[in-house]
């Protein structure tokens, strides 16, 4: 491959990049990809003066020649993009509001109610994954429920999350304050917005089947001071009726 062609190449590959810069990073990041693009461009001229030797010559030098930088460009561009997945997976911790600047009582805040009444499929604790066909920590529960089941809040709170989130698929948070957290995962469609303030009992979401999942059902967790813990564990109605 001549030299004209993997600086064609880098270059569409350099394209490519500051495309999905542009979407999926902040201003810093792309201010740090033009500089390594006008830095590739002031050394052209000697890139067509490297081209000129022998062939042997070319073969024969370290990372000062061509070759070596072109591998240090491209080393650069990956390392790049490596800092971008990182920034993109750390997205829904950063978008998440951390407070609840004004929580309702403490009786009404406990998550202690079912978030729907379907029966519970998958416990809390370690489980053969379904999908990985390996043993993993099951951080919540799963509900058995049709696409489309409506899905309550299961205590009062404000919306710290709703949206798409890797495997979790559409999910959304609510912050009840007093360091209790719940999440509702693989959604088909949420009916509350970041910022807004529900009541236990109220209708947020749809269940579905989004993210990593096998079937339509929901994912159910609980959290007190970040640590995640057995959502059943909050069941008022179901220690009743025991």
């Amino acid at each position: 491959m001549t030299l004209k062609v993997r600086i064609i190449a880098l270059s569409e590959y350099g394209i490519k990049v500051k495309s999905s810069l542009f979407v999926r990073v902040s201003s810093g990041m792309v201010f740090l990809f033009i500089w390594l693009i006008s830095s590739l461009l002031w050394t052209s001229p000697a890139l067509h003066a490297e081209e000129k030797q022998p062939v042997e010559a070319r073969n024969a030098v370290p990372a000062n020649t061509t070759e070596g930088l072109l591998a240090s460009t491209e080393q650069m561009i990956e390392q790049l993009i490596m800092q971008i997945d990182l920034q993109r997976n750390n997205g829904t911790e950063s978008m998440e509001l951390t407070e609840n600047p004004d929580p309702a009582s403490f009786v009404s805040s406990i998550p202690n109610i079912k978030p729907l009444s379907g029966s519970i499929t998958s416990d809390f604790g370690s489980r053969i994954h379904p999908i990985y066909n390996v043993s993993l920590f099951h951080s919540g529960i799963d509900f058995s429920a049709s696409e489309g089941t409506r899905v309550q809040s299961t205590g009062d709170g404000i919306v710290a999350f709703s949206g798409y989130d890797k495997g979790y698929g559409q999910k959304i948070i609510i912050n009840h304050g007093y360091g209790y957290k719940t999440i509702y995962a693989h959604l088909s469609k949420s009916l509350v917005r970041q910022g807004q303030r529900v009541n236990r009992g109220e209708i947020i979401a749809l269940s579905g089947n989004s993210g990593l999942s096998t079937g339509p059902h929901l994912h159910y967790e609980v959290q007190k001071d970040n640590v995640k813990v057995n959502p059943t564990a909050y069941f008022f109605d179901e220690k009743k009726s025991g």
